[in-house]
């Protein structure tokens, strides 16, 4: 339970926070513009945003700044990028021509909402405000480290690039091909999500390792985990871990990467409490 409500207690600072910026980027322009088009684009953002995602990938930012004594209102400018940006992956994901889904999270994906135009538009704006965030809220040196852990997790050798390499993959691929699909794809955007926060805090070369690590395995155990939680015998296709190795030895796999990524932030003794928590969840997550 204590983990259960330190994770609710860490989602609520960062809803917060999106509440209070998101209009920033959107309402406020808007008004002064009076366009009915960018107040639709607005709804369109705010949609996805505010859809009632769990906020993995933020509350990941903020333990990693408490495990490195940061104050949270200096990670969360970063923080709240990192969910900008995982937002316009979902909303680009969804779109017919890519994985051409109706729902996300139990209600009609952006583009069912609104029109495919305006979902690409969103996912593109999110995108570059999420960019402009973090540039208008750090001082310029890391600021510019900042956007370049981004862009590496969002462009071509990170979340573009794994989807690429997913829109065009036979149908059968070996654990090793998925470990380099998922570690573009899924795992890249929360590798940047604690990168970017050992950046902030300034980390010596020990400590940005062992979190930087941490981070990697995590994320690929959570495409991993999830994997798990979709595997249905007679309708998965072939192209995930279940189907490659066996649901027995995937579930082996994930609790190796959970350990893992455990014994990465063991050296911050005691103050890996949440981390290590946030390992286990994912291996025994139910959604």
């Amino acid at each position: 339970m204590e983990f259960e409500r330190k994770w609710a207690d860490t989602a609520q600072v960062v809803e917060d926070y999106l509440k209070q910026i998101v209009p920033k980027l959107t309402r406020a322009r808007t008004s002064k513009l009076h366009s009915t088009a960018l107040s639709r684009l607005a709804d369109s953002m705010e949609y996805s945003v505010f859809s009632g995602g769990k906020r993995f990938r933020p509350v990941l930012s903020l333990w990693v700044g408490e495990v490195l004594g940061l104050d949270p209102a200096r990670v969360l400018p970063f923080a709240a990028a990192i969910e900008m940006i995982h937002s316009y992956s979902l909303i680009h994901d969804d779109l017919p021509c890519m994985d051409n889904d109706d729902v996300r999270r139990g209600k009609p994906t952006n583009h069912k909402v609104f029109d495919e135009a305006t979902a690409l538009l969103a996912g593109n704006a999110l995108l570059i405000e999420a960019l402009g965030w973090v540039a208008k809220n750090y001082e310029p040196e890391l600021a510019n480290e900042l956007v370049e852990i981004l862009c590496d997790a969002s462009g071509f050798v990170g979340m573009v690039g794994g989807q690429a390499i997913d829109m065009s993959k036979s149908d059968m691929l070996t654990a090793q091909e998925l470990d380099a699909l998922h570690g573009l794809k899924t795992g890249a955007l929360i590798r940047a999500a604690a990168e970017g926060v050992a950046k902030i805090a300034k980390a010596d070369v020990k400590n940005s390792s062992a979190i930087k690590k941490y981070a990697e395995t995590l994320g690929l155990a959570f495409q991993v985990a999830d994997d798990i939680l979709d595997f249905e015998p007679q309708k998965t296709k072939f192209g995930n871990y279940p189907m490659a190795i066996g649901i027995e030895k995937t579930k082996a796999y994930l609790h190796e990467l959970t350990e893992t990524a455990i014994h990465e932030v063991r050296i911050f003794g005691e103050q890996s409490w949440a981390l290590e928590q946030l390992a286990r969840y994912n291996e025994n997550r139910k959604n």
